[in-house]
């Protein structure tokens, strides 16, 4: 038998392995000061490799962005349904702050992306698609686990996660200048906010 790659499976593996040295210098450099040559040096390839699967940088970020929230909707869905009626949003917690030290960099990344989209109009219809598919997701997440589903969460899922993300982009801007900002890396604050809002757990999503 064969063990020679077809031309689909080539393209699928030199994609992989791009967006996998994309991933290595953006969070080396930054969003801004990387470049494709750089990329393209990191993974072995020329540019012209590069251009002929993505047109632009913001387009290689955009769709390693996309691959890591596909990962992490996985992982949130496996979660999810085992915890299912559950009420257990501590594990969602464990989960996000697993996702977060498995990830250093990362939220600073797509935070410096989205000053950048913020800018362009086209480039932010494009992440804001992306941005509302997690949310969505974080949505059903919390939907699911809570115990009463979505009518036991204190607000509806969707401005729920939205609140939980937001204040977890906040806080990793704090944590820049003062790293033991709201209690530190894993933001212990947001647990004692059950207390006055109900649960709230730390979303999952492209940030993490």
């Amino acid at each position: 038998m064969s063990s020679r790659l077809s031309r689909a499976e080539q393209n699928d593996r030199n994609r992989a392995l791009l967006l996998a040295a994309a991933r290595r210098v953006f969070l080396a450099k930054g969003y801004y000061a990387a470049t494709l040559e750089q990329i393209a040096d990191e993974a072995g390839f020329s540019k012209g490799a590069v251009y002929s699967r993505f047109t632009s940088k913001a387009d290689m970020f955009l769709a390693l962005l996309e691959d890591r929230i596909a990962e992490r909707a996985a992982q949130n869905a496996e979660l999810a349904s085992r915890l299912a009626g559950s009420g257990d949003f501590g594990a969602v917690l464990d989960l996000a702050r697993r996702a977060e030290r498995g990830a250093p960099g990362w939220r600073l990344l797509v935070t410096e992306f989205r000053i950048h989209a913020g800018r362009d109009p086209e480039l932010n219809r494009r992440y804001a698609a992306l941005h509302a598919r997690t949310v969505d997701g974080v949505a059903g997440v919390l939907a699911q686990v809570s115990e009463g589903g979505a009518a036991g969460l204190p607000v509806p899922p969707r401005q729920l996660a939205e609140l939980v993300m937001a204040l977890e982009t906040g806080a990793a801007l704090e944590q820049l200048a003062n790293p033991d900002a709201l209690g530190g890396p894993g933001l212990p604050v947001l647990g004692r906010l059950s207390a006055w809002l109900g649960p709230v757990p730390v979303t999952t999503g492209e940030e993490a």
